[in-house]
């Protein structure tokens, strides 16, 4: 069993309350009624705070998607580094340690792809094999750890580093016109993760990956994923996404952890994405769960919103470090993406 031994997370230095960032959005839309009336949603999404690279007055001038995506990649390399050097530094792994590196993301573009760069800042060996993932969205924290997982049970003297970006305030534009794009803006915020993940001849009192699952619903493309226009990424999310998981993703969670011989309801800790408000309702509806299994994805959404890919990685550092995981406890994560799919885990501590 592959374990996670360390994970770190990062934010960028600028704060928004969701208070300040429903009246920039309101003055935004005075002159579009259909937009104007959406606005209410900051209220409901459940989120209070985020964290931005950018002060929110310099998303309101109008910027290309050009301009918009340099600073993905200048930012997102210094916040990427962050979180991995201190990933690092708590395992007490140095850099050339490291034989594996997955890097996910889905809020902006860069070739070299950013893992390569950040390999260079760290230190990296030059023998280091990249695996960098763009397009999982939501569900790439998630699924880097599985992949990882995936060679590491092969590969049991190894060790990968996965990690995830997400600047999710840079796909903004003045531009947008669109209820889905009001959504976007209430719910999602910027961060970055870094885990490391060390085959069982390391093992080191970290969290055991005890199975993965991966699961695509190709008949569900429309689900979730991005429009790309000459302005930039334009988010695509469905309204059918809650009814799609309690119909359809329900039945195949149920079969997984059932064939690890327990059921959902059995956990000692959820880390399920939040996605928003009405994705946790469903969870809690579909599985039959409690009040607690959202608990630590409606405090993430609340202390930094939606963070696509790194938000189960975010609520995974909350639990690892709140001092409640016990020994011999279990946990599963679930997180959604553009595909439409599911990534999978089940952990013991």
């Amino acid at each position: 069993m592959p374990q996670i031994i360390a994970l770190a997370t990062a934010i960028p230095p600028y704060r928004l309350d969701q208070a300040t960032a429903r009246d920039e959005m309101a003055r935004l839309c005075r002159d579009h009624p259909h937009l104007s009336r959406l606005v209410a949603v900051f209220d409901r999404s459940g989120v209070e705070t985020r964290y931005l690279v950018h002060p929110s007055e310099w998303y309101l001038a109008t910027r290309t998607f050009d301009e918009r995506n340099r600073e993905y990649a200048a930012r997102g390399l210094e916040l990427i580094e962050q979180a991995a050097r201190t990933c690092l530094e708590q395992s007490s792994t140095t850099p050339g340690d490291i034989d594996h590196l997955f890097f996910v993301t889905t809020t902006g573009l860069a070739t070299p792809s950013l893992d390569a760069r950040l390999a260079a800042r760290l230190g990296l060996r030059p023998t280091v094999r990249r695996s960098p993932l763009f397009g999982l969205g939501c569900a790439g924290g998630a699924g880097g750890l599985v992949r990882a997982c995936d060679v590491l049970k092969h590969a049991p003297d190894e060790r990968a580093l996965v990690v995830s970006l997400e600047i999710c305030s840079l796909v903004f534009s003045t531009h947008a016109r669109t209820a889905t794009d009001l959504v976007g803006v209430a719910l999602f915020g910027d961060g970055a993760a870094a885990a490391l993940v060390v085959g069982d001849r390391h093992a080191a009192g970290g969290v055991n990956i005890v199975g993965t699952r991966t699961r695509l619903f190709p008949e569900a493309q429309h689900l979730m994923g991005w429009d790309f226009t000459g302005d930039g990424m334009r988010l695509v999310l469905s309204r059918d996404i809650p009814a799609f998981v309690s119909d359809q993703l329900a039945p195949v969670v149920r079969d997984f952890v059932g064939g690890l011989g327990t059921s959902i309801n059995e956990f000692d800790h959820y880390v399920l994405h939040p996605g928003g408000p009405k994705v946790m309702a469903t969870y809690r509806m579909a599985f039959g769960l409690e009040e607690r299994a959202v608990a630590v994805a409606r405090e993430s959404m609340r202390r930094y919103g939606n963070l696509s890919s790194a938000s189960v990685l975010f609520m995974l550092s909350d639990v690892m470090s709140n001092g409640k995981p016990r020994a011999g406890d279990t946990g599963v994560m679930l997180a959604l993406g553009p595909g439409f799919a599911c990534e999978m885990l089940v952990l013991q501590w």
